[in-house]
């Protein structure tokens, strides 16, 4: 017979939610967050088939989260030309799920629900999930599950999982190793920003991306010449707004990012990093207000996600750049794991928890390790080919269950594939 583990998640960001959504079902959840409330900083982000299928099974709701469906991906240079355009029409059917786009504090809500709603409200089992909001963790006995918050409160726990970011402070007491305290800069960062839809309509109307008549669309305006300067351009909430990733060399930037790694960003400093680009595309970087830089940071792959008591999930496991879009992707793959404490065919109790985490780690650690070293690859050879060079390793995800399988079959986890199918 099961037990009803005590479960405490540090960290209540896009991570630590959707792993309180699959383990509240059949364990006590409690996440713990230093901020005082919802938080999800950025602009927008976009979920791949092999992260859509998963929320979807957990009662993701795509229409609260004013979600579009991507149906093509457009790659241009910065002269505006078009160099090649893909048709996402068949990710659904390859994959199960489509390809979305949408705001981040839009996702980051969209979670808390599924986290903390009433059971009755989703449809589930168990109780929902509890948030204790302005409480810093300062350390966890990773052996007995205690975690110690900076008031001085103890806590105990069955499992803890440590959802708490790039800063981690749970990363160094798993891996013992202090190369991996804080994950390193990248080398290049990101001019992040949003332009609502009214602004564009009166200055730049019949803008393609924002056209409802098209299928929601990607584009990319890459700089062709080395530096791989390139823009990324989306819609998101119900296409009332454009997101826009601008992605340059550290080396150009006139206001560096600090140790924070984000800084607030100048219209001059981005106009002038793309002076070359196209002046329609300059036009349109030429309306953006509340302008963030953030630096992107690449954490080596650990030697472990885990130990004693505790596991590593989302960035405080695997960070990388946006550059395969994988980053969310992946600790909503993560999140699943946590199926292995309500479908294992054996009885999960406390002593089991150590175990069970090794089997997490088999799977997820190989498999985001390998997608942080793709995201390596095309970060500086930014081309329409390597930019989608691993789209169906990425999108290919058959769950743990499913992948430990092979595993103990002695079966390749998951086929590298090279090309979208």
């Amino acid at each position: 017979m099961s037990t009803r583990l005590n479960v405490i998640i540090v960290g209540a960001g896009l991570a630590g939610l959707v792993a309180a959504r699959v383990l509240r079902e059949h364990h006590t959840v409690t996440l713990v967050e230093k901020f005082t409330g919802g938080h999800e900083i950025g602009a927008a982000i976009n979920l791949g088939p092999n992260g859509v299928r998963i929320i979807e099974e957990l009662g993701f709701d795509a229409a609260r989260c004013q979600s579009i469906v991507c149906g093509e991906t457009r790659t241009l240079d910065r002269d505006g030309n078009l160099l090649s355009a893909k048709s996402m029409a068949h990710l659904k059917r390859v994959y199960g799920a489509h390809w979305l786009f949408q705001h981040r504090a839009d996702l980051w809500n969209e979670f808390l629900r599924l986290a903390t709603a009433s059971s009755v409200e989703l449809g589930i089992l168990g109780e929902p999930a509890r948030v204790v909001w302005g409480a810093e963790v300062v350390h966890v006995d990773v052996e007995s599950g205690e975690v110690f918050l900076a008031d001085g409160a103890r806590l105990e726990a069955d499992l803890v999982v440590g959802a708490d970011g790039i800063k981690s402070i749970l990363r160094p007491l798993v891996t013992q190793e202090e190369a991996f305290r804080t994950a390193r800069p990248s080398g290049s960062s990101a001019f992040r920003f949003t332009i609502p839809r009214e602004i564009l309509d009166k200055h730049q109307p019949g803008l393609r991306v924002m056209d409802q008549a098209h299928p929601g669309a990607l584009e990319i305006h890459l700089s062709m010449d080395g530096s791989t300067r390139s823009v990324i351009m989306y819609p998101c909430r119900a296409f009332e707004l454009l997101n826009i990733g601008c992605i340059v060399p550290d080396t150009i930037l006139q206001s560096p990012t600090t140790e924070s790694w984000s800084a607030e960003g100048t219209r001059e400093d981005l106009l002038r990093c793309f002076d070359d680009f196209s002046p329609q595309l300059r036009a349109i970087l030429g309306y953006a207000q509340d302008i963030k830089v953030w630096q992107l940071r690449d954490q080596d792959p650990l030697p472990t996600y885990v130990r004693g008591r505790v596991i590593l999930i989302g960035d405080a496991a695997h960070s990388m750049t946006p550059h395969q879009g994988q980053g969310c992707n992946q600790a909503i793959e993560d999140a699943e794991g946590f199926r292995l404490f309500t479908q294992q065919a054996g009885a999960v109790s406390r002593d089991r928890v150590p175990e069970l985490l090794r089997d997490l780690d088999r799977v997820r650690r190989p498999r985001a390790s390998q997608i942080q070293n793709h995201t390596r690859q095309v970060h500086h050879k930014a081309s329409a080919e390597e930019l989608w060079r691993f789209t169906s390793y990425n999108y290919t995800y058959p769950g743990i269950v499913e992948c430990l399988r092979r595993l103990d079959a002695g079966e390749e986890m998951i086929p590298i594939r090279q090309s979208l199918a």
